[in-house]
């Protein structure tokens, strides 16, 4: 609780009463209202997802179907990986740019998920199973370097550190301002970086930018996350970098 009245008290001071007001209500709705109503799948990135709930079409803040949800990952993953490729993801969400990756490397290869916060792990299953790709998909629920935004319970994560992630051919982190300490700690060298920034947690593009050329990594690309909310990405720093490994 204390951490929260902290964050409102921060945002506030940075963006006003009536901006956080505005932040306070979806915030309140979410918690306490939506997860008790009823669920049905949508749409998100042509992946289903059983996420939606009863009343969500009515919500500003909820639309029921996001075709650029997580468009920067999808689009990076797609042009990407490779067919065969071990794909590991940091940060796993609702499952979506799992199922994309497990789409693009197909049954010879392999993806890794890790989700440190507990309510996501079922929706992440959910997900690979509605979209038919369990089979090549592996999802632990750890927490990889650490907690600085969790959106959820993390107490009963395993803790990784970022020196024991798995060799890969494509890493994808979206962890919600770890990825800092993930790449400053990190000791595989996978062909390509997906990372998304978060200004806002203290993990801005340009620093993220930095670490990935320290790394040895050319950055191609930088794209705002999320297309369906693009302006929100571009206001608190929420951009995709691919960094991709230079030759020796």
């Amino acid at each position: 609780m204390t951490n929260f009245v902290e964050k409102a008290a921060r945002y506030y001071r940075m963006k006003g009463g009536i901006a956080l007001l505005k932040r306070a209500l979806p915030y309140f709705y979410d918690r306490m209202i939506r997860p008790h109503l009823p669920r049905f799948t949508a749409t998100y990135n042509n992946t289903q997802v059983k996420v939606n709930h009863l009343g969500d079409s009515f919500l500003p803040w909820h639309p029921v179907d996001k075709p650029g949800y997580e468009s920067a990952l999808v689009e990076g993953l797609q042009s990407r990986v490779r067919e065969g490729d071990h794909v590991v993801v940091v940060g796993g969400g609702y499952g979506v740019t799992a199922v994309n990756a497990a789409r693009q490397v197909g049954e010879d290869g392999r993806v890794t998920v890790y989700e440190a916060a507990e309510r996501l792990i079922d929706a992440i299953e959910e997900t690979l199973e509605l979209n038919d790709v369990t089979d090549r998909v592996d999802v632990h629920h750890a927490l990889v370097g650490p907690s600085v935004e969790v959106l959820g319970d993390s107490t009963t994560a395993v803790h990784l550190s970022p020196e024991d992630l798995p060799e890969c051919d494509v890493l994808e982190l979206d962890c919600e301002g770890a990825e800092i300490d993930i790449l400053s700690n990190l000791q595989i060298r996978p062909r390509v970086i997906l990372v998304e920034s978060h200004g806002e947690f203290d993990a801005p593009t340009d620093e993220v930018a930095s670490l990935l050329e320290d790394l040895s990594y050319s950055v191609e690309s930088q794209e705002v996350a999320d297309e369906w909310v693009r302006e929100k990405c571009i206001e608190n720093d929420v951009y995709v970098l691919t960094g991709v490994r230079d030759k020796a």
